[in-house]
């Protein structure tokens, strides 16, 4: 479907239903569209459903294929859809599997199409920042326009409670709302007490957003924020003692070139496996601990099967 095709697709509250129905049964969905800035966020709310979603430029009027046995065509006028072409023919619909079969894999991923457009935006750019009211702007302003993930960095638990004041986690539960699949790493002390604080916070919004823990001190106390896989914004702590935001940062990096936004991505994945390894760690050491002090043995067990017997036994005839 065009650009239009999308938009009424997920502002008709019954064909968005339906679909998502579907896919929600497991029926497997593909959609080519033409992604622009002005629609990226109906291609998120799609991505959320289905990772099936592609861009291609060259993409005219609306189409759709069931089971590679019914084709229709239709158009969108005063905010109706009506049928041009219906059509069961095998052989004509086989031509226009096909056709779709070629434009999908000539496509690209709609994840690819929307980093392009969040660093076609400015182009590309490195620049550093150290006015502490421009960084906090701009950490506000990119979360705000955020389609699909967040990835975000606090190099410690003081970094995290300073965004909580300073109202960036509002643009959290705001992007999780619409859909932005949200991961949070804080290094923090083993404090369950603490961490349960947290998550109790993150409850009470009921927003899925998935947060873990580090345990280890980070080297560099810098705190990141990736958008989209596109932009990112290492902000520099320089008095984690100090309780707002202006007067405990330092200055921060703010781009959206490949590889910057690349490494930021590979520290935080490195980072969040290592706190899958220690959770995990953490779950086993609980198991011993429950059978810590209980006097163990082993114990053999020793059975006369008597499979003969039985077999006489069915085998004598009965009077």
């Amino acid at each position: 479907m065009d650009y239009r095709g999308l938009s009424f697709l997920v502002a008709d509250k019954s064909l968005w239903n339906t679909i998502i129905g579907l896919i929600d049964k497991g029926i497997k969905s593909r959609l080519v569209t033409e992604i622009t800035q002005d629609n990226t966020h109906y291609c998120n709310r799609l991505m959320k459903y289905s990772s099936q979603v592609f861009h291609d430029d060259r993409v005219k009027g609306n189409f759709l294929i069931v089971d590679g046995i019914k084709y229709l065509c239709y158009v969108i006028e005063g905010g109706q859809i009506k049928p041009v072409l219906y059509n069961e023919v095998k052989s004509f619909v086989e031509t226009q599997q096909y056709l779709f079969d070629n434009l999908c894999d000539k496509a690209i991923p709609a994840k690819e199409k929307i980093r392009e457009i969040g660093r076609g935006i400015r182009g590309n750019f490195i620049d550093t920042i150290r006015n502490p009211s421009e960084i906090q702007k701009i950490a506000v302003d990119i979360l705000d326009s955020a389609t699909y993930e967040i990835l975000l960095l606090f190099s410690t638990i003081n970094s995290f409670y300073r965004a909580e004041y300073g109202g960036i986690l509002n643009s959290l539960w705001q992007a999780s709302e619409r859909g932005v699949m949200i991961k949070i790493l804080i290094q923090t002390e083993d404090d369950n007490q603490l961490r349960e604080t947290i998550q109790k916070r993150i409850r009470q919004k009921r927003l899925p957003i998935n947060v873990q823990y580090i345990t280890k001190p980070l080297q560099s106390k810098i705190s990141t924020l990736v958008i989209d896989q596109a932009v990112s914004l290492a902000i520099e702590v320089n008095d984690d003692a100090k309780k707002t935001f202006d007067k405990s940062i330092g200055l921060a990096i703010y781009s959206n070139n490949e590889s910057t936004v690349s490494s930021c991505i590979s520290i935080f994945e490195t980072l969040w496996i290592q706190s899958e390894f220690d959770k995990q760690n953490k779950v086993k050491q609980a198991y011993f601990q429950m059978f810590k002090g209980l006097e163990l043995k082993d114990e053999f067990y020793d059975r006369r099967w008597s499979f003969e017997q039985t077999k006489k036994k069915e085998n004598t005839p009965r009077e």
